[in-house]
């Protein structure tokens, strides 16, 4: 397969700007119960880009912006994001587990992995990936049963849970095969997941206003 990933990576920039210039434009209009999720994206996004430019003038490691700003602190903050949005109190209690979970297993990872901060943790991208799901389930259930699901489409959370879910459920199976997979094949396969799951939240972004969240 003949994929150029510099140019994948440049046309991955282009649209994360493209999502958070509309994630600034729409904020009013999506909804503060969004914050966490908005900040948490545009720091990732940030991350990535300057770690793109940072490596490509530098040629140096990045790894500790991605453990330390991707890791820890952007899941952290997609964790809060939906501790806030759910208010059953049952799933809110769980939610409270799931973060504490979070917290825990990074003092783990310092603990089991040398140099954690110098190398970036697969393993702990999937303990984080899977918390994250775990949060997903809890708040689309909530959703699933609440009047929100007759108005799913001008909903973003709704479109933001799907994009994630999109996302990281189908960067699991590459992630792991990752050693055994050609590079071209294996940034093609992001470059997809990233391309849909961004489309997806421009699609939830130009929707319109919601009801507060209760």
């Amino acid at each position: 397969m003949n994929w150029n990933i510099e140019t994948g990576k440049q046309i991955s920039i282009i649209i994360s700007i493209i999502v958070m210039v509309l994630m600034i434009i729409k904020y009013r209009k999506t909804g503060k119960e969004n914050l966490f999720f908005i900040i948490g994206y545009l720091l990732f996004s940030l991350i990535d880009i300057f770690c793109y430019f940072y490596y490509r003038f530098t040629s140096m490691p990045t790894d500790i912006f991605y453990v330390i700003g991707f890791l820890m602190i952007v899941f952290f903050l997609y964790l809060l994001y939906y501790y806030q949005l759910l208010y059953v109190p049952l799933l809110k209690k769980i939610q409270t587990v799931i973060l504490i979970l979070f917290v825990l297993n990074i003092g783990f990872m310092f603990y089991s992995e040398d140099d954690l901060l110098h190398h970036f943790s697969f393993n702990m991208l999937y303990v984080d990936i899977l918390l994250l799901l775990f949060s997903i389930i809890l708040f689309l259930y909530q959703t699933f049963n609440s009047d929100k699901i007759l108005r799913i489409n001008n909903y973003p959370p709704f479109w933001i849970s799907v994009a994630l879910l999109i996302f990281f459920i189908g960067s699991i199976p590459i992630l792991f095969f990752r050693t055994t997979v050609s590079e071209s094949i294996y940034f093609f396969i992001l470059f997809m997941l990233n391309l849909i799951s961004n489309s997806i939240l421009i699609f939830g972004l130009l929707g319109n206003k919601q009801e507060k969240t209760r």
